[in-house]
């Protein structure tokens, strides 16, 4: 690596790491505060005790592997030093109802907002969203179809999830291949086999709902969007966290090719670029994370189109920045939007929101598009 290569590099990474480090700070300072918001604050003193006390108890199950009992109890009388002032209502309200639901909702704007990112690079189209290629209603008829074929108990109570992603990962592969041709994936016609298949997918699900009887309702809420679940647990906030995070290290991967990708393919191919691979594990990795994002929240649209934008203006175009800042601001952006629509009512649907604060921003860009052809 030559000197001049060296300080690209170690600039690259002083960007990268100074833009996580801030925006990971806001997104977490942003999820203790929209945990603490509802009809029953909870103090910090009882947020940071409870966290204590479980520390504490989860130290004296160490005793006896691998530490001694007298490292154990010297650390446990630290943690509960002073007295804690634990209240369980509290407690259980904080972590085991608002925070999930919190976290969950910055998972879900992550993987919205990476993939939103990641498909405009690639397909060089600024109106690109994870919803273009068809995934998302994909995801949609599996979900509406384990409402009204009642799946819901089935894999441990995850069944509606499973069956809508399972659902999403096939549409994703029909796209692909209806869009191949010659070995090779173009873009533009990846683009409408995405509308296409995505029309085709809305239309079973108008079916499903002309069949689901009693259960229209529940299937319309979650086309909604919302992050609001009746069955929401640790458990599901850790599947679909542990799904986005794989498909986001993915994504991240193809960052240094995605800025090569802009100078053209042709240009991208003669600087060694594998286009034909890149266009396949982008579009696979970003319909990994939209198919789970979908499968826990529904449809919760604009997050992934508008954001980038942003993240772009402000940070500029560069993914290997764009992509971790967008991932971060994202979540952040959704955590809060999830507060005012708990503000409004407890199920009021977030997806509604953010489309009522997506939609003029989609229209600007069309016009700054029209004038700039």
């Amino acid at each position: 690596m030559s000197a001049s290569s060296g300080r690209r590099f170690r600039s690259v990474l002083v960007r990268v790491t100074g833009v996580t480090a801030g925006l990971g700070a806001v997104l977490a300072v942003s999820m203790v505060l929209a945990a603490n918001i509802g009809t029953e604050p909870v103090p910090l003193a009882v947020i940071v005790d409870s966290a204590r006390s479980y520390l504490a108890e989860l130290i004296g199950r160490l005793e006896g592997r691998g530490m001694s009992a007298g490292m154990v109890d010297a650390i446990r009388r630290y943690l509960m030093r002073p007295p804690l002032t634990v209240e369980p209502q509290l407690a259980y309200i904080f972590w085991s109802l608002r925070l999930p639901r919190v976290v969950l909702g910055s998972v879900v704007g992550m993987a919205l907002t990476v993939a939103g990112g990641s498909l405009q690079g690639l397909l060089m189209n600024p109106l690109a969203d994870p919803y273009l290629v068809g995934v998302s209603a994909g995801a949609a008829l599996g979900a509406s179809a384990g409402i009204v074929l009642h799946v819901s108990d089935f894999a441990g109570g995850a069944g509606q999830s499973l069956l809508a992603f399972a659902s999403g990962a096939l549409t994703m592969a029909l796209v692909l291949w209806l869009a191949r041709s010659q070995r090779r994936i173009q873009r533009d016609a990846f683009i409408l086999a995405g509308v296409v298949v995505g029309s085709f997918m809305w239309a079973l699900v108008t079916l499903l709902m002309t069949m689901a009887g009693r259960d229209l309702q529940s299937v319309v809420f979650f086309l909604m969007g919302s992050l609001h679940r009746q069955d929401l647990d640790w458990g599901i906030v850790g599947v679909a966290a542990l799904m986005v995070g794989v498909g986001c290290v993915w994504l991240y991967s193809y960052a240094r090719d995605l800025n090569v990708l802009a100078l053209g393919e042709e240009q991208a191919r003669q600087l060694g670029v594998e286009t034909e691979q890149l266009k396949i594990g982008v579009i696979l990795a970003s319909a990994l994370i939209t198919a789970a994002a979908v499968s826990v929240s529904g449809i919760i649209g604009f997050v992934g189109l508008v954001m980038p934008h942003i993240v772009r203006k402000l940070f500029g175009p560069d993914h290997r920045v764009l992509l971790p800042a967008a991932g971060l601001l994202g979540a952040s952006f959704l955590v809060w939007a999830d507060t005012l629509a708990r503000a409004i009512g407890e199920t009021f649907p977030v997806g509604v929101l953010t489309a009522l604060l997506g939609a003029p921003f989609f229209f600007y860009l069309l016009k700054t598009r029209a004038r700039a052809g």
